[in-house]
């Protein structure tokens, strides 16, 4: 039996894992959860599965007391960092959002535990960095994100020497039908309705602005230590193909399902097996399209490869620049097309970030950038 360790299993990725563990049959048992403010949802899990070692980073109280069986519980901002030290698991999955989980899944690293990888953000601020020590150890981190996970499964089919492009697929997001001189009047909850999946919030604004998107352009160049000029990226209104890997000898290999997260969960937690799993089959009968990236109504896009190209930490002033202008977007305070305007500003003014960088830096830049981008609107 598998120990998982799951960092965020109230949110959307972490909910679905819980799915693919209730249908396992016994193949798994949870070891660890954290929760950053649905302490309700944590403790239902938690008395549910009887999980040993609980990590809360609300600021209400929350104590082993709270639950009818013994367990550890660490509360506070080093909550995930104890956790991740005390408790035993094989896989860590982490599908919380932003960087910090960065230190605990640099410690999972360390135990020799299996990254299962939702979180772009660690790759996106911290890419050198994460994968050198991963290639130190000699350790594995698996992509869940879809279209990372289609890259991994389609790789199997040949030699890392053999590639010749990643081909990164989009919907497109809520917006990619609306006239571009319309969508600032249009309500920020209107960005939410993504055409295809369900997810949080922040990652379907990024969707619709198509900043997600740039965001795993970065972290596929990381992860599969591909240059940004060998990674392509087109727009897919189905969702069916997740990603594609064109080979030198000019076979295109693609990988193919229904737009469910519960599939490349699963098959982080199984690989190199394949467990069945509740996922619908899909039909063939079908039309999929495939289009160029209009960079009129996806100008984010274009300018996180921009940022790519830079290298070092210029990834992580993106990112952080980000967290902030979509709160705002959302809180209604800057419209649609402002996100692009500050993201340009807030990475031109951080302009010489590239370079090698240390754990701290990290931790640096993302709070001086997110200072400075609120200075420009205001707080969240």
């Amino acid at each position: 039996m598998k120990k998982i360790a799951i960092l965020g299993i109230t949110g959307s990725i972490g909910g679905q894992a819980v799915s693919v563990i209730r249908e396992s049959a016994g193949e798994y048992r949870i070891t660890l959860a954290s929760a950053h403010s649905d302490k309700k949802n944590l403790i239902r899990l938690a008395e549910e599965f009887r999980i040993p070692v609980l990590c809360y980073s609300g600021a209400d109280a929350f104590s082993a007391k709270d639950l009818s069986y013994p367990c550890l519980v660490f509360q506070g901002e080093d909550a995930l960092e104890r956790g991740a030290k005390e408790a035993e698991y094989d896989v860590f999955l982490n599908s919380v959002v932003g960087i910090s989980a960065l230190k605990p899944t640099l410690i999972a690293l360390e135990k020799g535990a299996r990254i299962a990888l939702s979180n772009k953000e660690m790759l996106v601020c911290g890419g050198e960095f994460v994968m050198k020590r991963a290639k130190e150890l000699n350790s594995e981190i698996i992509p869940v994100d879809s279209e990372h996970s289609a890259i991994f499964q389609c790789l199997q089919s040949g030699k890392k020497q053999d590639v010749d492009t990643l081909i990164i697929t989009s919907s497109g997001g809520a917006f990619r039908d609306v006239p571009i001189s319309e969508i600032d009047s249009i309500d920020p909850l209107h960005s939410l309705d993504h055409p295809n999946w369900n997810m949080g919030k922040k990652i379907t604004v990024d969707c619709a602005t198509m900043v997600n998107k740039g965001f795993e352009v970065i972290e596929a160049m990381h992860l599969f230590q591909i240059p940004i000029d060998r990674i392509e990226t087109v727009l897919h209104r189905e969702s069916i193909v997740h990603s594609m890997v064109r080979f030198q000898d000019g076979s295109v290999v693609a990988e193919l399902a229904e737009p469910d997260m519960r599939l490349p969960i699963a098959y982080a937690f199984s690989y190199p097996d394949r467990h069945k799993t509740p996922v619908k089959r899909l039909p063939l009968e079908m039309n999929l399209s495939f289009s160029r990236i209009d960079p009129d109504r996806y100008p984010c896009f274009y300018l996180a490869r921009e940022i790519a190209k830079k290298g070092g930490l210029s990834g992580a002033c993106f990112m952080s620049a980000d967290e902030v202008l979509v709160p705002l977007y959302l809180q209604k305070k800057i419209k649609f097309s402002d996100i692009y305007r500050s993201l340009a500003s807030v990475c031109s003014h951080f302009s010489d970030l590239g370079g090698e960088y240390s754990l701290q830096d990290v931790f640096y830049i993302n709070e001086e950038v997110k200072k400075y981008t609120e200075s420009m609107w205001g707080k969240v």
